[in-house]
Order: structure tokens, then sequence, then C-alpha cells
């Protein structure tokens, strides 16, 4: 099976991103299938892009077409929409001239690869299967990045048209599910729900992390770590909030590690605070990543107070459960549920400032409790998030897509 994959955000593991797509190929690759993948050039995506509008490579026998505009989360908007329209023109005409497809496997941000896709399906007469990442444009609408009505009503058109002609859909998470049947409105579509993996391989509770606490003077402290992106849907002041908060216990203490268009703000403030409980550190490749996980006590997942980001499948999540810590998330929703369930860590009400304060102090009283939440949350990464496992799932929804 010859599987066309549109991911426009494509990355490496030498990159500090999210590798699913990447990861997921690989595995088919080595199934016996072919795998093309059409992507652009994400500054953080780890990929060795030259000079050139339209750039072919292999890797890990996987055929990858590099669009050669760049991309960044620091863009402006406008910036974005050309990065994203470009996107979308060149992986048109790369896909039309792409042989032999039996499937077409695109997935988002942004909402617009669904447009190649569904032009794709009708002039190769193959299907096409969407995957949802993020709840496009329900997230940039909400969070009040797109306010013009009569774009919105465009995009809205746009994500109801590409669920529809899509002949099945993958969802990352249940409530992201939940709006995609929502979305459809009695329409009848399969939603498969298959949300991101654990890196068990890379991140491993094994990992030495002594040194980088012995280089940061974190060894006596209670240390919670967050890696990932820095922009308006992070919410990041919710932790330096805490920060203050929490500023005369000298034992415990936050880590912040990533890029984005919040970075220098969130710096400048920390700095203006005069906090000393609270550091962020650049981006780091995913090949050093683990060692970061494995110097900390403990993981925070963070985002902005916006209901919809509730239902999010970040990969920063299945990373701490992975690396054998304990999760301590800003929100509620199913992630909240599968960590308090097992004894993994706990969620609150999103952004409830002193239910997170409540919980930072019990485990910096009950340290003990560390080891044990810790090693639950890497049984969940085994158990529930194997990678091999949810790619083999998403491989049996393409087939099905071709049997029909």
């Amino acid at each position: 099976m010859h599987i066309l994959y549109i991911h426009q955000h494509f990355a490496l593991p030498s990159g500090s991103t999210g590798t699913r797509s990447y990861e997921f190929a690989r595995r088919w690759v080595k199934a016996g299938h072919k795998v093309t993948i059409i992507c652009g050039h994400y500054d953080v995506g780890g990929l060795e892009v030259r000079s050139g509008l339209i750039q072919r490579q292999t890797i890990a026998g996987i055929n990858v077409v590099i669009m050669g505009m760049k991309y960044s989360n620091k863009q402006s908007f406008l910036r974005r929409i050309i990065s994203f329209s470009s996107f979308m023109l060149l992986s048109l005409y790369v896909g039309l001239r792409t042989k032999e497809v039996d499937v077409i496997y695109a997935t988002s941000t942004p909402l617009t690869v669904g447009i190649p896709a569904i032009i794709l399906k009708w002039s190769k007469h193959v299907p096409f299967v969407f995957e949802v990442r993020d709840q496009w444009p329900e997230i940039p609408i909400d969070l009040g990045i797109i306010r013009n009505r009569i774009l919105i009503k465009i995009l809205l058109w746009l994500e109801r048209s590409i669920y529809k002609q899509s002949t099945s859909i993958v969802a990352l998470s249940p409530g992201m599910a939940d709006g995609v049947y929502s979305v459809l409105n009695g329409f009848e579509k399969i939603v498969a729900i298959i949300p991101n993996s654990s890196d068990t391989d890379v991140f491993n509770p094994d990992i030495d992390g002594s040194k980088i606490r012995e280089e940061k003077d974190w060894q006596n402290k209670l240390v919670l770590f967050h890696a990932g992106a820095m922009g308006k849907t992070n919410g990041l002041d919710f932790v330096v909030d805490v920060a203050e908060k929490l500023k005369s216990y000298q034992d415990i203490h936050f880590v912040l590690v990533g890029d984005g268009s919040e970075r220098n703000r969130l710096i400048k403030r920390v700095e203006e605070s005069g906090l000393q409980n609270i550091e962020i550190i650049t981006s780091v490749p995913k090949t050093i990543l683990p060692k970061y996980f494995a110097a900390c006590d403990m993981s925070m997942v963070i985002f902005a107070k916006f209901p919809v980001l509730e239902h999010n499948s970040a990969n920063k999540f299945f990373d701490s459960l992975s690396a054998g810590k304990p999760v301590l998330l800003n929100y509620s929703g199913w992630q909240k549920n599968i960590v308090e369930e097992n004894h993994a860590g706990f969620g609150c009400k999103q952004c409830d400032i002193d239910k997170f304060v409540e919980k930072v102090l019990y485990f910096n009283s009950n340290r003990d409790k560390l080891v044990e939440m810790g090693q639950n949350s890497r049984r969940i990464a085994e158990e529930m998030f194997n990678r091999d496992s949810l790619a083999s799932q998403v491989l049996e929804v393409l087939k099905s897509a071709v049997e029909k």
C-alpha cells in the first residue's frame, strides 16, 4: 500500500517538537508499505533543509518531499497565512505528480491541508483519511486570534466540508471526536480515537539526570518541569503566577523549557518580578530533552483557560508518562481522569491556581509519593499509549479506507 501523508509540520527526533508522523511512518515502512510524506520547513522540525522550493530526501525508508518555505511559531498571523497557502498549493502540485497512491492521510494543523487532500482524492480516485490533532478553527476563534466574521464562516464551512469529504477520521482524544461529531451534525462518519503515543524508548525513567541537577543547583529542591511551546494557547503565565504564590518556599523550583511567541515576554515578567524560584531555558533537541525530564521530580502540562484546550493530546503529556514522572495538569478532562484513576498525578478545574498550589505543596510534603506515582506513569505509557500499537491502529484505519 502506498500512503501519501500530508503534514506541514512534520518533524524528526533531532527537532524539538512532536514526531508522531515520523514514528508512525517508519513503522509502516517496516511493515512493508510505501510512505511518501509531503511537508514544510518547520523551524523546530529538525529537517536538514537546503535551498530549493521542492526538495526530496529519504529518511528511515520514508520518501520525504519538503516544501522550502519556512514556518515558525513566532511568525505573525499574516506570515502564517502565507505559509499555509503556499504549502497548500505546492503540496497539491507534488501530490498530483506522485504516482500509484492507494490512500491519502492528511493531518492538521493547519486545517488547509485538507484542501489538497480532497482534490487529490477526486483526481486520483483514492480514499482520504483526515487526522484531527487540534480543533481548528475552534481554537483560534475561541482564543480571539481569528475575529473576522466572514473568515470564521469560511473556516467553519471548510472544516465541515473536509470532515464530510473524508472516508474516515482519526481524532486524538475523546473530546476532539465529540467536536467532530458536533460539526458533522448527524452526518454519518467513522471517527477513530487514536491519541498521541508515548516514546518509551527515548524517554525512560532509567536515564541519569544527576549531572543536570548538579549543574542547575536543583539537588535539594522539588523541581516541577514544563517542556513545550510557549505561545498564547500554552498559558504559561499560570506557572509564573504559581511561582509568585510560592516564592517563600526556597525548596520548590519551576522550570520552563521551550520557545515561542510568548517566551521573551515571560522572561521579562520573571525578571521584573524578581522571582528566583522559576527559570526559563531555551528549547532543546528531543535527543537531549530526556535528560531534563530525568533531572526533574515531576512534570507539568499547562494550557490557557479556554475550554476547547481541555481536549488536547499534547506530546508533553505522553513524554512525561514515558519518563516515569508524576504529572500535574492545570485542567480537567480525559487526561486528568487517566492520571488520577491510575494514581500517577493530579488535575484540577481549568486554571484553578489555588488547587494547583495545593497539589504542589502536597508533593513537597510527601516526596515519597513521587517514586510510586512515577512508576504508575511509566506503566500507563507502556500499557495504554504504546507507539507500536497505536501506529498499527492508524494503519488499520487506512487499510479499511482502501478496502471500502
